[in-house]
Formats: structure tokens, C-alpha cells, sequence
């Protein structure tokens, strides 16, 4: 009895053992039919390190991804330079081809073996990674980039000069760039997928010599920059640009030099061709003698700004325009007070040369739609270094109101003479890029407040 009894224990134990094999393999064959339907997808897909969700793991997801990676900038430092190009502009995009070709095959193998491993692989820890490799659709556009970088960047060494005092100015170190290298850097940078890469520059030493320049016009063809300012033709004001123009143009600063602004162009009264015109006086508009002046002052120091000049003496306005021609940090006032009785007692714009060669300023007046352009460009014997700018504001202060009486309006009226302006006091940064490293330089800034006036009438 009891060999019957474990006899037919042991039957049971098969037909449930083999109904249990047939009802998996009958869910293996449904989750195996689901995959290649399509009716359910593999989990634990990602790309690009990042997991895409069951419901958009398609390919237009896969589309906006590779897009989004176009757009994504890469920081490429040269030396002492930074360059922020998108991969798009460089010429690379995203496989999307293979990523979609593995997408559409995940789950859907021939084999169901297969596809229920990838479907146990999706659920663990691991799951799948889809290919996602760059590639360089325009190769142009890489050699492009490298060769705007080279131009930046690439400087012959030069010989030292004399300043006027007769002592030594260094000379300046070159810098040499290798392009071939550099491609190699970046294309390997997107591959990895890397934000930010370094390429090194060769530092060469200045030339040892000193040398003195006979001819100034013909050492000074290389243009170091360019600013443009626009005024209205046809007034006082356009006079005093055109008479401050005239004085600037065609000064050479010799190496180790200073440029006084007052100094060129000399008192302003009506006995020199100044008109009356328009004019900030302790942050008020009012009329005087050589009103636009001011302008000139500012688009010169921006030029020498820019061209990494040394600026001795600088003086902002003592009111912030809303309809400012320059950035803050960057317009200039001069003035020539009357009790002035010598040069150092006026408020003057005076900027210095640092450069082994010399410096040519012009200053020309074109037309331009109506307006009138007033244009400042700086040549020299090298390209200049190159010049960051940017300026943060520390604090502002409220403008307030001023009332005053006026006889001539009815009692009780009022009008409005002048608008306020908040006060400003900012941080101007300057950042010059040598061969030899970067030279920064912060200076505080500071615009008073302009009252709202308000004129009470007391007639």
C-alpha cells in the first residue's frame, strides 16, 4: 500500500511539474509574441546616460535628444583664451540611425531566447545602453573653427622700443598654435562627449633687439579695433564732434606715449568753433559751449579700451542715459572749467600706450541712414591682445524729486523739466589676454542719481 501511495504522489508531482513547464512556455510564447507585436516594450532603455520612459522611447524622442546635443556648447580653452562653439557649429551630430536600428530590434529577435533576455536585462540594474556615437557630418566646419582660433591666438614675437624718456619697453612674446593637434583634441572631446576642452598653445620669447620707428605712418597698418557712436547731423552739437574729430585724427601715440584729450583739442568756447549745444553740468541738461564733445571722449576711450591701452585718467558722466550711446563703464567726460588755470585742474580723458610699436588714432564721420557715424579705429604695427568686458551693478540708488518754483507757470500748475535717473555704481572688469596669461583689472564706477524736477508754478 504504501509503494501505491508514493507511487501515485510522485504521478501527481509530474503532471504538475509539466503543467507548470506548459504554462510557462505558453507565457514565455505570449511575452515573446507581445515583444515582436510590439505590445510590450524592453524597460531599462537608456542613451546617452539618460533612461527613456516605456511611453517615448521612440524615435522621435530619440530625435529631440540628439538635437538638444547639437546645441549644447563646448568650452574650448586656448592658452589663455576661452571659446565657446556649438557641437552643431563644429560640424558633429549624433548617430540617431544606430540608436533607432536598436530600438526597433530590442525584444524582437528571431530567437525568443534572446528576446527574453533582453527583456530580463531591461529589468535589472544593468539595462541597455543604445549606441550613441558622434559623427562629423561637415568637416569644414571644424577647420573653420580651428582657423578662426588660429587668428586669435597666433602673434608674431616683436622687438622692444623706446619710450619718450629714451627707456627700454619689452618686447612682446609670440604664440603658435598647432591645428592638427587641436582637431585631434576636439574630435576625441565630442566623441567622449566632454563639455570642455584644453589646447595648448607655444609661448615664444620676444625678439632681443630694440628698435625705434623713423617712419610711425608705415609701422601703423594693422587695424586693432573699431568703435562707432551715432549723433544728429545738422546741429551744434554735431559742430563740437566734428571739431573734436578733426583735433584726434591722425595723432600717433609713440610706444610708452600718453594721449591727452584736453590737451588736443583744447578749450572749449565759441572763439575755436565751438557752438553751444546741450550738455550734462552736475546732472542736469543744460546749454553750454562744446556739448557732444563728450561723445568723442567716450568712443576714443572705448577704442583704447578695447585695444588693451593703458587708461591714466577716466571720468564717467554724472548722468546715465537711458538712450546712452556706450555701455556703462565705457562713455567718458571731459570737461575745461572755466577758473581752469592750468591743464591738470580739467577733468580730461588720457589714455597711454603700452605696445613696442606706435599707435595711429582716426576718427572719420560718415552718414549713416540719416544719422550721423562717428567712428574711432586704433592701428598699430601687431594685432592687439585680445579684450573681455562685463560689468556688474553693485548698487542703485533712487532718484528722487526736486521741486522749484516758476514765476512763469500758474499757480498751482506743474510740469515736469526733467525726468529722474536712479543712481548706478557699477564693477567695470577688463580682462587682456597675453600670451604670457591673462591681465584683469576692476575698477568701480559710480553714476549719481538724477532728480525728477518738477517745476511749481507761482504766478
Amino acid at each position: 500500500m504504501r509503494l501505491t501511495a508514493s507511487f501515485a504522489a510522485a504521478r501527481v508531482w509530474q503532471r504538475l511539474a509539466a503543467l507548470a513547464v506548459f504554462i510557462t512556455l505558453v507565457a514565455l510564447t505570449l511575452v515573446w509574441s507581445a515583444l515582436g507585436l510590439g505590445l510590450v516594450r524592453v524597460p531599462g532603455v537608456r542613451v546617452a546616460g539618460r533612461a527613456l520612459p516605456l511611453s517615448a522611447a521612440g524615435t522621435s524622442t530619440l530625435r529631440r535628444i540628439a538635437q538638444r546635443w547639437g546645441q549644447q556648447s563646448l568650452m574650448v580653452h586656448v592658452g589663455a583664451r576661452e571659446f565657446q562653439p556649438v557641437r552643431a557649429e563644429l560640424g558633429y551630430s549624433l548617430r540617431v540611425e544606430d540608436a533607432e536600428q536598436k530600438l526597433r530590434e530590442l525584444g524582437r529577435s528571431p530567437n525568443p531566447l534572446v528576446s527574453l533576455r533582453e527583456l530580463m536585462v531591461g529589468w535589472s540594474a544593468a539595462g541597455h545602453e543604445l549606441p550613441w556615437r558622434p559623427r562629423a557630418l561637415h568637416a569644414e566646419a571644424l577647420d573653420s573653427f580651428l582657423e578662426h582660433v588660429r587668428t586669435e591666438v597666433e602673434r608674431l614675437p616683436l622687438a622692444g622700443s623706446y619710450a619718450p624718456d629714451g627707456s627700454e619697453i619689452a618686447g612682446l612674446a609670440g604664440e603658435a598654435f598647432d591645428i592638427v593637434s587641436a582637431r585631434r583634441a576636439i574630435e576625441a572631446a565630442l566623441v567622449r562627449g566632454d563639455s570642455e576642452v584644453t589646447l595648448a598653445t607655444v609661448v615664444t620669447p620676444p625678439l632681443s633687439e630694440h628698435r625705434r620707428f623713423a617712419d610711425p605712418l608705415r609701422a601703423t597698418t594693422v587695424l586693432m579695433t573699431s568703435q562707432e557712436t551715432v549723433y544728429r547731423p545738422g546741429t551744434g552739437r554735431a559742430q563740437n564732434i566734428a571739431l573734436a574729430a578733426r583735433a584726434l585724427d591722425g595723432v600717433i601715440m609713440q610706444p610708452g606715449a600718453a594721449l591727452s584729450f584736453n590737451a588736443l583739442v583744447g578749450k572749449r568756447e565759441l572763439a575755436h568753433g565751438f557752438a553751444p549745444a546741450l550738455e550734462l553740468v552736475n546732472g542736469e541738461l543744460a546749454q553750454g559751449v562744446g556739448g557732444g564733445v563728450c561723445q568723442v571722449a567716450g568712443t576714443l576711450h572705448a577704442a583704447a579700451f578695447f585695444a588693451g591701452l593703458t587708461v591714466d585718467e577716466y571720468h564717467a558722466h554724472s548722468r546715465l542715459s537711458r538712450l546712452a550711446y556706450l555701455q556703462p563703464g565705457l562713455d567718458a567726460m571731459v570737461a575745461w572749467p572755466e577758473e581752469a588755470r592750468e591743464l591738470t585742474d580739467t577733468k580730461d580723458m588720457r589714455i597711454r600706450n603700452p605696445y613696442p610699436f606706435p599707435v595711429r588714432v582716426e576718427v572719420s564721420l560718415l552718414p549713416a541712414a540719416g544719422q550721423q557715424l562717428l567712428r574711432v579705429r586704433l592701428f598699430g604695427a601687431a594685432p592687439a591682445f585680445r579684450v573681455a568686458f562685463s560689468f556688474d551693478e553693485l548698487q542703485r540708488t533712487a532718484a528722487g524729486e526736486l521741486l522749484r518754483a516758476d514765476p512763469e507757470l500758474p499757480r498751482g500748475q506743474r510740469r515736469v523739466q526733467q525726468t529722474g535717473l536712479d543712481g548706478l555704481l557699477i564693477a567695470r572688469r577688463r580682462t587682456i589676454y597675453t600670451p604670457l596669461g591673462a591681465i584683469s583689472e576692476s575698477v568701480r564706477v559710480a553714476y549719481p542719481p538724477t532728480p525728477r524736477i518738477t517745476l511749481v508754478g507761482t504766478k
